[in-house]
C-alpha cells in the first residue's frame, strides 16, 4: 500500500505543479484585469493578494507531494495533520465546484470545457487522495 501512496503522491505533486504553472494564464483567460478595474485600489491589492496566497499554498502542496513523500507517508501525527489539513483545502474547493462558483460569463468554448474537466478530476483525485493519506497516517495502513 505505501508504495501506491508513494505514486499516488508523485501524480499528485505533478497535478499540483501543472495547476501552479496554468494558473499564471487564468488571469489572462478570466479577463481579470478588465474585471477588476472597477475595484477600488485596496481591493484590487486585496484581490491579488489571496491571489497570490493561493498559488503559494498550491506551489507548497506540489513541494511537499514530490519532495517530502517519505514524511507525509511517516505516519506520524505532524504527517496525518498536513494530509488532513491538505485534504480540507481540496473539499472546500470541490464543494465550490460544483455549488459556489457561477460560470456562466466564462466562453463555452471546448478549450474551457475540457479545463473544467480536467480540473474538476484533479480536484476530486486530491480530495479523496489526501483524505486516504490521512487514514494511512492515523495508522490504519500500517
Amino acid at each position: 500500500m505505501r508504495e501506491v501512496l508513494n505514486y499516488g503522491l508523485l501524480f499528485a505533486g505533478l497535478g499540483l505543479l501543472v495547476l501552479t504553472i496554468a494558473s499564471f494564464w487564468i488571469p489572462r483567460i478570466l479577463g481579470w484585469k478588465e474585471k477588476l478595474a472597477d475595484l477600488s485600489p485596496l481591493m484590487r491589492e486585496l484581490f491579488w493578494t489571496y491571489a497570490a496566497y493561493i498559488l503559494a499554498s498550491h506551489l507548497f502542496f506540489a513541494i511537499l507531494s514530490l519532495g517530502f513523500r517519505d514524511w507525509l507517508l511517516s505516519a506520524s501525527p505532524a504527517a496525518a495533520a498536513m494530509s488532513g489539513f491538505i485534504c480540507f483545502w481540496w473539499s472546500v474547493r470541490v464543494y465550490l465546484q460544483f455549488f459556489g462558483f457561477d460560470l456562466a460569463e466564462v466562453k463555452d468554448t471546448r478549450f474551457n470545457r475540457l479545463a473544467k474537466r480536467l480540473l474538476t478530476l484533479l480536484f476530486l483525485y486530491l480530495m479523496i487522495f489526501f483524505a486516504i493519506m490521512v487514514w494511512w497516517n492515523l495508522g490504519g495502513g500500517g
